[in-house]
């Protein structure tokens, strides 16, 4: 079984800044969508936080080998704490890419965040 490593991640880098994911396909075109081959378990930071709960969608650009090469926020957008934590176990994660007809693609996923530490 596979393991989900934490790995620093830099979110204002020129790659993360200069991404352009036009030729990553979205999921709505996909004969079969990527999936992860681990559990993706999201981590609450430490500290205390205003909300016990927080939710935000974050699109997957996943190559054709199955690497997530970016990570980008959508719309209402998760504290900055909670988006690094997110984007580094999906970063780190392996998924078996998206196909169209048998053949891997890259694809485009979005997925919703949440984070909820309510009893």
């Amino acid at each position: 079984m596979h393991e989900v490593r934490s790995q620093t991640v830099e979110t204002a880098s020129s790659d993360q800044e200069n991404f352009d994911g036009s030729d990553y396909i979205p999921r709505s075109l996909l004969s079969v969508p990527p999936s992860a081959l681990v559990p993706i378990v999201l981590a609450m930071p430490e500290g205390d936080f205003a909300a016990e709960r927080y939710a935000g969608v974050l699109s997957l650009f996943i190559d054709e080998e199955g690497h997530v090469k970016h990570v980008a926020a959508e719309g209402v957008t998760l504290p900055p704490t909670f988006e690094q934590v997110a984007r580094e176990a999906f970063m780190a994660a392996p998924f078996v890419p998206g196909q169209i007809e048998g053949r891997a693609v890259k694809s485009r996923q979005r997925v919703e965040v949440v984070f909820d530490n309510r009893p």
